[in-house]
């Protein structure tokens, strides 16, 4: 005979149980389990059924990688035994692109405020830079343009000759 606290053990947990298990399909790919899962996820308002699907579930386009972590069969996919594959499996699935918990505003303050730092380096550094120790070098002439021909004028190639 099982203990009365057992049983109220029991009972208090199964309604905790029912709400951790994930809201998954849990159907497998029969037909008449195909048609259940298309009640399941019913078509929102103004959207007709992908005809290039021929009768296979309709599934909601939601990755896998926002479903709850624990309580699955297969725990590194997010998925039960005999789930429904969804027609854009290698899209949505855990190994699909990532999904980026970042909005694009936070991730533009954070580049620009990035960016702007290192600006504000450079112009330190860049205003900050010691003086050169030597004068730079002057020649006379214009920079020697008469003694080597001018601007236009292509030198001549020495060519070395080994003996």
């Amino acid at each position: 005979m099982i203990a009365p606290t057992a049983l109220r053990a029991a009972r208090t947990a199964a309604p905790r149980l029912s709400t951790t298990l994930p809201a998954a399909s849990r159907f497998a790919s029969a037909s008449s389990k195909l048609s259940i899962a298309n009640e399941t996820y019913p078509l929102p308002p103004g959207q007709e059924l992908d005809p290039q699907l021929n009768g296979y579930p309709q599934l909601p386009n939601e990755t896998l990688q926002k479903r709850q972590p624990f309580g699955w069969w297969d725990v590194q996919e997010r998925k039960n035994f005999g789930e429904v594959v969804h027609e854009s499996e290698d899209v949505i699935g855990m190994w699909g692109p990532d999904v980026h918990k970042t909005s694009w505003q936070s991730a533009l303050l954070q580049l620009s405020g990035a960016f702007g730092l290192v600006g504000i380096a450079a112009f330190f550094l860049i205003q900050t830079r010691p003086e050169r120790p030597a004068v730079a070098r002057e020649y006379p002439y214009n920079g020697l343009e008469q003694e080597l021909g001018g601007i236009n004028v292509a030198r001549k190639e020495q060519v070395d000759e080994e003996d």
